[in-house]
């Protein structure tokens, strides 16, 4: 069996990637299973979405949790703990990551066991799809490559499958096609992912029965009596667009800091706005209010810049 674990953020397609290599494996002819793992979040939240396939049937359940391939949409997830993608990556574990930088610069700068793959397929997105964030096609078609076992032809049919159900046009299909190809053409399958790796060699037996315990309706509720920690939850991870306000050309009318649904922007000494990042979403809703148009949007696609 092999394992796949997606990690991106909430509208880049996370779930629709590991639905499409699920259909696109069971088309060749594997035992699949594809589900996502998110709660009651929002787009730009981090996600994560699980793999399996094999040749026989697949009994294990539950979250991919030491998967063989990990597949990073969103690099500034590498450093949000919350998050972390390489968690119960092993020595087996081979990683993709969506950036800009090379694979020996990213196993530098995040001091990784391992060299990863890495492609920038927002820019290739962007290129094919006009939209540098949805990942959905792009991040399947590595995960499908990468394995080695999933030829092109039954994948553009899961593709085909998969984003029909979704409304999308026979020219947009065209277009994630095409999109398909260009992964195909410039990520090659692992060397060490043995396709014969996948036979399922792994037995299972039935844990005991746990009868629990009956509580109280007062013990069972969920009564919250702790103090708000709102303040705590650093919700400034979810952003992928920041807002950024131009000092010089701001006249302080405080419009942004009274629009903000978060309260994420303060009054400085100056009288000018100030945006708190570690709990900015990026709404982008100030930039749509500003009157003097001093607020503009800036596209977060990398943790880090090399010198």
């Amino acid at each position: 069996m092999l394992s796949f674990r997606f990690h991106g953020r909430g509208g880049q397609g996370i779930k629709t990637a590991s639905q499409i290599l699920g259909t696109a494996a069971f088309m060749a002819d594997f035992q699949v299973q594809d589900f996502p793992l998110y709660g009651a979040e929002r787009r730009g939240a981090p996600i994560v979405a699980f793999t399996r396939i094999g040749p026989d049937p697949i009994l294990e359940r539950g979250p991919v949790h030491s998967p063989d391939i990990v597949l990073v949409g969103d690099e500034t997830l590498l450093t949000d703990p919350a998050a972390a993608p390489l968690n119960g990556a092993g020595g087996h574990t081979r990683v993709f990551i969506n950036s800009s930088h090379g694979g020996e610069a990213l196993k530098k700068h995040y001091a990784l066991t391992t060299t990863p793959v890495s492609l920038n397929i927002s820019d290739l997105c962007l290129h094919h799809l006009g939209k540098a964030h949805i990942l959905s096609s792009a991040l399947a078609a590595v995960a499908a490559r990468l394995s080695g076992v999933i030829p092109l032809e039954p994948f553009n049919q899961a593709l085909d499958l998969e984003l029909s159900e979704q409304g999308l046009s026979d020219s947009a299909l065209s277009k994630n096609r095409e999109l398909v190809q260009a992964v195909f053409d410039q990520v090659s399958p692992l060397p060490d992912v043995d396709p014969s790796r996948t036979a399922s060699t792994t037995s299972f037996k039935a844990e005991t029965l746990v009868d629990l315990k009956q509580e109280s309706v007062t013990a069972a509720a969920p009564i919250i009596l702790a103090p708000a920690n709102m303040e705590q939850r650093k919700t400034g991870n979810w952003r992928t667009q920041r807002p950024e306000i131009d000092p010089e050309h701001c006249n302080g009318c405080w419009v942004c800091f009274v629009r903000c649904p978060d309260g994420a922007i303060h009054i400085g000494e100056d009288g000018k706005p100030v945006i708190d990042y570690d709990h900015c979403k990026g709404c982008l809703i100030c930039a749509q209010e500003c009157p003097a148009h001093t607020i503009k949007s800036v596209r977060e696609v990398t943790a880090w810049k090399e010198p």
